[in-house]
């Protein structure tokens, strides 16, 4: 009989095959990875999320990532710079943030692309005040709005200009997310631009009913809300992973964008314990999502809005018009097209 060697195939010819299989299996993945173990590391802003957030809720009780063999890791700031920071810097791989920090990094040369996106802004501006019901009401008012630059900050700024006022004629003051929604609570915030479930929050825990300003069809429909990113640096080393991350993804936005009463009652319970809020809120706020086309089941890169925020951003003087970059320099479909092709094939969400 032919000797065996220790692993158990015959010495020679076939033993190099095998080694030259391995090898090439070794060099199509990326380092330190196999085929059903592939890691990734994430930014996301919460802790607790906001709702755009409650994706890696959603991804981590569903068993998405899991699903397509990928083992995701989450780090958690409180503002979408911060997210996006981590991404360029190499901290995380992929990460969400608010597209305008997204273009203002890529237009100043960080080597990240977007990768998938959510176009639709959630944006509500609210008041309790009995005398603040509309745009003009504003003026001499102190408005909870994020910092300088940042997403609600420049969404009110948007919001001032359609009725003739600037940022001055109000004091726009820095506070978002968990700490907003405590403050309103407490009754130290009067008027704020807030994610709905955020005001959801409020009105629940208050009992009492804020009212909405207001806000132009064209600055909704003329502005990108949230983006995707991923570093140039792990699209390459580790594309499959990417690839992987964003199957996931569509799999947390079908669940999300779903009407069917299971679906939103498994998200809502999802949610809700992920944000430490009644259930009920949480199907509250997902009903108010569904209207506005919050998840949409595609790459979410809508050339238009993404534009239109890029140009939005010229006008404020936060971009430089010869900076300004093309759509093409903004964004990578490739990477979401390739997912979708895997989620396709496997069934959606089964």
């Amino acid at each position: 009989m032919m000797e065996m060697t220790r692993t158990g195939l015959a010495p020679g010819k076939p033993l190099f095959g095998a080694m030259l299989a391995l090898s090439a299996m070794t060099f199509m993945l990326p380092s330190g990875a196999s085929a059903e173990d592939i890691k990734l590391s994430s930014s996301a802003i919460g802790r607790p999320p906001i709702f755009s957030n409650t994706f890696v809720d959603v991804g981590e009780t569903m068993g998405y990532w899991k699903k397509v063999g990928l083992d995701m890791s989450f780090r958690w700031f409180q503002r979408g710079t911060d997210t996006a920071k981590a991404v360029v810097t190499g901290d995380v791989q992929v990460g969400y943030t608010a597209t305008p920090v997204a273009v203002n990094l890529i237009a100043a040369g960080a080597p990240i692309v977007i990768v998938a996106g959510m176009p639709n802004q959630d944006w509500i501006i609210g008041s309790d005040l009995p005398n603040v019901k509309d745009c003009k009401d504003l003026k001499g008012q102190t408005v909870a709005a994020d910092g300088i630059n940042n997403a609600r900050w420049l969404f009110l700024k948007s919001e001032a200009e359609s009725c003739g006022l600037k940022l001055t004629d109000m004091t726009p003051i820095d506070l978002a997310n968990a700490p907003l929604v405590k403050a309103g609570i407490a009754g130290q915030v009067h008027t704020s631009v807030f994610h709905v479930d955020e005001l959801a929050q409020i009105e629940f825990k208050t009992g009492k009913k804020w009212h909405l300003i207001p806000v132009p069809a064209s600055i909704k429909a003329g502005l990108h809300y949230g983006s995707v990113l991923a570093s140039k640096k792990a699209i390459a080393d580790n594309k499959e992973g990417v690839i992987r991350f964003l199957e996931g993804w569509i799999l947390t936005q079908r669940m999300m964008s779903s009407t069917k009463p299971a679906d939103m009652e498994e998200f809502a319970k999802i949610a809700a314990k992920a944000g430490s809020f009644d259930v009920g809120v949480a199907k509250g706020a997902i009903e108010s999502f569904h209207q506005i086309n919050y998840w949409v089941n595609n790459d979410g890169l809508d050339e238009k809005q993404m534009m239109g925020q890029a140009n939005e951003m010229v006008k404020d003087g936060l971009l430089k018009p010869e900076a300004k970059p093309t759509y093409d320099k903004l964004v990578d479909k490739s990477l979401y097209n390739e997912a979708m092709k895997r989620v396709e094939k496997m069934g959606g969400m089964k």
